[in-house]
Formats: C-alpha cells, structure tokens, sequence
C-alpha cells in the first residue's frame, strides 16, 4: 500500500521502503539470515525503492523512479509467495476489509473510468476537429474526475488485492494461482499500475482501452469468474 501510494504521493516511497526492510529483518531474526528467498526480495525491493525515492529532486527521472517503483511491488509480491504460510484462518476482520476495500475500489473505478475514457476521446476530437469538440464536456472538468475517482479506486484495489492475497495465503498456502478470479484481478491491478506509470505517454484510443481493458478484468474477477470453478469462496456450485 505504501508504494502504490507513492505513485501519487513521491514521499510514501520512504515508508514503503522501510517497511520492506523491516519485513526482512523479522523475518531474518525469526528464521535466520537468508533463510529463504524472501528475504533477499524484500530487501532488493526495499532498495530499490529508496533508490527511486532519491530520484524525486530530478523530474527528468520520473520513469525510472516508476520502473524501480513496478519492480519493487513485483518483488513483494514474491516474498509473499515465497513465505511459509500459517495454515489457519485469518479474522473475520480481513474478509470485511478485502470485501469493502474491493467495493469501494468498483464505485470510484466506475467513475474514473468512465470520465477517463470520455477525457481520452475528447483530447482526440481536440487534436482532429477542434471545432466539434467544444460542444462536449471541458477536458479538465473530466480530468479533475479521472484523476481523483482513478486514485482512489486504484488504493482500494491495492488493500482489497492485498488482503486477499493475505487471506489465500492462510487458506491455500499460495497467495495466487492459475484461478480465473485471482488472474483477472490481479491483471486488472496490474493494468492500472501500468496506467499509472504510462500516464503522461498516453494519449487517445491507447489511454481509453488501458483503462477500459482494467476495469474489464476487474469486473470480470467480479461477474464472470464465479461461474469457473474458481477456489475463491464466492464460486458458484453450477
């Protein structure tokens, strides 16, 4: 959650950072330094994310603080696979969070989707056919929406991610598998991390479908992947 917040806010990446590192250190004086793989990941992907924190006086720098920023939640993401899991279930607290984060995460998305794909549009008809583009909606007025509603749906869809990995790593012993509503999910986060990153290259038709391939993912995890025999308990018997 603290590096995904970073995209948004630079100085998160600090408090990400350090927690990765404290993650390691537990884990080193639970189990023994280098224990296991996750360890290393942990601490390369803190690293890194402090690498990228010292690139925040340097703007010119923005898409490598973004790439180390991607490689260190992907490096987190397999400390957690690579961590033994506990065997037993997790509160009843963490399944509220993971259902409610993933709530809220499908309204703000929902919103920021839809202003999103309408501000995609409209900065093409402003580059073709400037004229007929005025009859629309201002294209700040749909950024403001975007932005605010896209980022707040994005940390929802972090902690609901999160937590759910959490949950399957008590329940099954893998944090994610081959299941059709654990991929859509995850690709779904997936597309908006890049959507994020990629934000200022993005124009037109590209930045339209990189949303809307996200939110179809994501929507898909919801609707469509209960009726594939999921191992997620929201399966469908039929």
């Amino acid at each position: 959650m603290g590096l995904a917040l970073s995209l948004f806010w630079p100085r998160a990446l600090h408090l990400g950072a350090l927690l990765y590192l404290a993650a390691a250190l537990a884990d080193a004086l639970a189990k023994g330094v280098f224990s296991g793989p996750a360890q290393p990941a942990l601490l390369l992907g803190g690293f890194l994310a402090l690498r990228g924190e010292s690139f925040l006086l340097r703007p010119w720098m923005a898409p490598l603080r973004r790439y180390l920023l991607l490689l260190a939640l992907l490096l987190g993401l397999f400390a957690l696979k690579a961590l033994e899991h506990p065997g037993e279930a997790l509160p009843l607290a963490l399944t509220l969070l993971h259902g409610g984060a993933f709530l809220l995460a499908y309204l703000a998305l929902a919103v920021g989707v839809g202003a999103g794909v309408m501000g995609a549009l409209q900065d093409l008809r402003l580059r073709r056919v400037p004229e007929k583009a005025l009859q629309n909606a201002p294209l700040w007025s749909l950024r403001r929406l975007e932005r605010g509603y896209l980022r707040v749906g994005y940390l929802a869809a972090t902690l609901g991610l999160g937590s759910g990995m959490a949950w399957a790593w008590g329940y099954f012993g893998s944090p994610l598998a081959l299941d059709p509503k654990e991929l859509s999910a995850f690709l779904g986060w997936l597309s908006l991390t890049f959507y994020f990153l990629l934000e200022e290259r993005l124009r037109g038709l590209s930045r339209a479908g990189l949303l809307l391939l996200a939110y179809a993912l994501l929507l898909f995890a919801f609707l469509g992947a209960p009726f594939l025999g999921s191992r997620h308990p929201s399966r469908l018997p039929f």
